[in-house]
């Protein structure tokens, strides 16, 4: 069943693809990437379903990144890291969930809305990042001194997109050493992170607008 779904998205994405319609092409291609991860990893997946259920659980948005965290840090086998929310109209990023971190990390990155950090070339590039080693990484120069204040000197970031394949936020995690998580372990963070960009789009727009 997976296989001939798998096979089905694959076709239609190559159709909307050739018609024009990349965005469209783009989203299907992700149905067919949740088969194909479904297929090779059936177990894991299972687990990833089962954790992303007990988030729909969770009415609070902070307690339910929180949450999620703690799961993003044994898949990607960190003890530092955070999930940012995009704000809808400026695309800056906010640390509404962390682990490990001091004042003055949190401070620094309270708000990110440049290019050059992880978190935000993930973020405008629409793909998973990692930076081996932030001593050598050219664009993460004007970070390198809270990056040594924080003990960090890898670093990956992974979007966190809705249905609609439209940013919801970013979830990152730092290691102390020059380090470049296995193809495997990030695979799986991507497919996690899939289902976590769902329930928290979910969780937002259940959010009332402020009265003005």
């Amino acid at each position: 069943m997976l296989e001939s779904t798998e096979a089905a998205f694959r076709r239609s994405a190559f159709l909307l693809h050739a018609s024009g319609h990349e965005d469209r092409a783009y989203r299907v291609e992700r149905f067919a990437a949740w088969a194909r991860f479904d297929l090779d990893e059936p177990q894991v997946a299972r687990q990833l379903y089962v954790a992303a259920a007990r988030l729909r659980a969770v009415r609070q948005l902070e307690p339910l990144a929180g949450q999620a965290l703690e799961t993003v840090l044994s898949l990607a086998r960190a003890d530092l890291g955070n999930v940012q929310l995009a704000d809808p109209v400026s695309g800056a990023l906010r640390i509404v969930a962390q682990h490990g971190f001091g004042a003055e990390f949190l401070d620094y990155f309270a708000v990110v809305d440049d290019a050059r950090s992880a978190c935000g070339r993930a973020a405008r590039r629409a793909a998973q990042l990692v930076i081996p080693d932030v001593v050598t990484d050219r664009g993460f120069e004007p970070h390198r001194p809270i990056a040594a204040a924080s003990g960090f000197r890898a670093v990956q970031s992974t979007p966190l997109v809705d249905k609609e394949g439209r940013l919801v936020g970013v979830v990152s995690t730092h290691y102390p050493r020059s380090y470049a998580p296995p193809a495997r372990d990030m695979r799986i963070l991507r497919r996690y992170a899939d289902l976590l960009g769902q329930v928290l789009s979910s969780r937002l727009s259940a959010v009332p607008a402020p009265v003005s």
